[in-house]
């Protein structure tokens, strides 16, 4: 019986950071017709579905095939001839040499589904969390994540629209389970990385607490986001951040309040929350759902079993997660 084979984690978070370089090169040349909707009505680019293709066969290559639940598909940009051509054009620039038998296997490889708990390994990609931000000049950030038996032991991030004024290129952030979380400056191999540790100094009775809002929030959620703020007993100022970055945000000090809920629908996707549970918690953050359990990222494509993910820094966790309890309490959530 063959042995599956050792993951070399410091090669995974350094192929995220290498994605993330090739991702800002090729925002600035991407072309119009190369963005387009997918079935849902999501924003989608052909560098989302290239850096899907790119990461996959790398680690495939790296580590031999391993189950894998991703966002994108071949329906991501099928039957926009633009954007497959963008697409081919720049796997051809960065190397890819799988041809389309390739890259139509790792298009279909990420569409894993149902529980993984019993499963050896399993990688989670968002090859671009944020896409909206992607093309608006926001934030984004690759997001890779392993899954053993369910759990997550491995993520990384790469984040080049934080710290870009101390770290060149921005942030890439890695953490193995009980080993910590790092921060690697993206366009610096040769820099020393650090340790990432969130602030725990509890805010001063008027302090203004940081609290993440979506980039483009309408009303009510500005107000959601305000009122879950105040039941910390501080004053509030809004962050304003979509995708996994609004955790590393909280991760960089930038932010002390982050959370996602699933309110009345089927779950968050997994790909959005796996690596970034992790990268936080291994930081020292809060990381818990409403009722202070831990978030399961191993039911699938779906965080079907979870009210809310939380992430906070300087004590401020609890208090998020019954502010969010007594919401979904209010709005019929069961």
């Amino acid at each position: 019986m063959n042995r599956p084979r050792a993951i070399d984690f410091p090669f995974v978070a350094e192929l995220v950071r290498d994605a993330t370089r090739k991702a800002v090169e090729a925002r600035r040349g991407l072309p119009a017709e190369a963005i387009v909707r997918k079935p849902d009505g999501s924003v989608v680019t052909a560098v989302d579905v290239a850096l899907q293709v790119y990461i996959l066969d790398a680690l495939a290559r790296r580590f031999g095939e391993i189950a894998t639940i991703a966002e994108e598909d071949a329906a991501s940009i099928g039957g926009k001839p633009a954007a497959e051509a963008h697409c081919d054009l720049l796997l051809r620039q960065w190397g890819f040499e799988g041809g389309a038998a390739r890259r139509d296997w790792a298009l279909a490889c990420g569409g894993l589904d149902g529980p993984t708990r019993d499963l050896e390994r399993v990688w989670i990609l968002d090859p671009i969390d944020g896409t909206q931000g992607f093309v608006d000049g926001d934030h984004w950030c690759p997001c890779l994540a392993l899954l053993e038996q369910g759990e997550v032991v491995f993520g990384a991030n790469g984040h080049p629209t934080v710290l870009r004024d101390r770290f060149a290129g921005g942030i890439g952030l890695s953490a193995v389970r009980g080993a910590g979380t790092w921060v690697h400056a993206i366009d610096d191999a040769a820099a020393l990385a650090a340790r990432a540790e969130v602030r725990q100094d509890a805010p001063g009775p008027d302090e203004a607490v940081r609290v993440v809002a979506p980039a483009r929030a309408t009303e009510s959620q500005i107000r959601a986001r305000r009122a879950t703020g105040e039941a910390t007993g501080h004053p509030v100022r809004l962050v304003h951040s979509d995708s996994q970055t609004k955790y590393a945000l909280v991760i960089a000090g930038e932010a002390d309040i982050a959370y996602s809920r699933r309110g009345g629908g089927p779950g968050k996707y997994v790909w959005d929350h796996a690596g970034a549970t992790l990268l936080a918690r291994e930081a020292g953050a809060w990381v818990g759902d409403t009722d202070g359990g831990a978030i399961d990222c191993a039911r699938g494509r779906r965080l079907g079993g979870n009210n809310a993910v939380i992430c906070a820094a300087r004590g401020l966790g609890p208090a998020v997660a019954a502010s969010l309890a007594a919401r979904d309490r209010a709005e019929g959530v069961v």
